[in-house]
């Protein structure tokens, strides 16, 4: 009898419980939203976008404030963010209060390539391709030269299309440069010549790096950091007008008139 009593109860009990669930729900459901907190995450203040031009985007006095939650579908709200080409990812959730927040990823450009033709785009670190904007210019690495490849906004480096271009090994050259502080800082320009040899350039001097292609890329690169540490420690930094790479086991240097053999 009591274990019989008690296994009433206990349904009762659950019973309860799930209308209290449903009925929380439903207010949930009910309420009106009031508040919406937009959130760009991006490594500076500036960016691509800003929270009026998403808040415009969503039509947060339009379509979302004095709605109630049921009514706005955050599923719909993340895809028209993410038709923005400067969007990685959005989020957009709900409070239990039934306030909506929206948190936007900006895609963090590792080169600006201008190809043979005059056209430019920004290429992320996943690879995607995405337009220059004309209220904000990301100051990073620079790739311009005898690359006769379309930019399309919208691909990928990886895409079928790009396989045979110059595009891949640029852009694994600018992502081993921009994971190295010192080159980060060191180099500003890939230029592919005509031969479609890399050249890169520095920050500060005006000497020419013969890269050349990308195999042992990650040697050559060690030897470079370590060839500009130690003539900075010579105080040799403008004396070369040339530094070759091609031949991974040696740094050949061409000096500039003046400065003898």
């Amino acid at each position: 009898m009591k274990k019989w009593i008690a296994g009433i109860s206990t349904a009762v009990l659950a019973l309860v419980l799930i209308v209290l669930s449903v009925y929380a729900y439903v207010q949930f459901r009910n309420n009106k939203i009031s508040k919406v907190t937009i959130h760009i995450e991006r490594n500076n203040k500036k960016g691509f976008v800003n929270r009026k031009e998403i808040a415009a985007l969503i039509g947060v006095k339009k379509n979302i404030i004095g709605k109630t939650v049921k009514a706005v579908h955050t599923n719909k709200i993340e895809r028209k963010i993410n038709r923005n080409p400067y969007v990685q990812y959005a989020d957009a959730f709900f409070d239990i209060q039934g306030n909506l927040f929206v948190n936007v990823k900006e895609k963090i450009p590792v080169i600006r390539i201008t190809n043979y033709y005059g056209k430019s785009c920004y290429v992320d670190k996943n690879g995607d391709i995405f337009p220059l904007s004309n209220v904000f210019a990301k100051r990073v690495l620079i790739a311009n030269g005898y690359i006769k490849t379309p930019l399309i906004s919208g691909k990928n480096i990886n895409d079928s299309i790009y396989v045979k271009s110059e595009l891949p090994s640029v852009f694994l050259l600018a992502r081993k440069i921009q994971s190295n502080r010192f080159l980060k800082a060191l180099i500003s320009q890939v230029y592919v010549n005509s031969q479609k040899k890399i050249e890169l350039f520095p920050e500060v001097g005006n000497q020419v790096i013969m890269f050349g292609g990308l195999i042992d890329a990650k040697q050559k690169l060690e030897n470079l950091e370590a060839f500009y540490q130690q003539a900075m420690a010579n105080g040799g930094w403008n004396k070369y007008k040339k530094i070759n790479l091609v031949y991974t086991n040696q740094v050949i240097c061409t000096k500039k008139y003046g400065y003898g053999k």
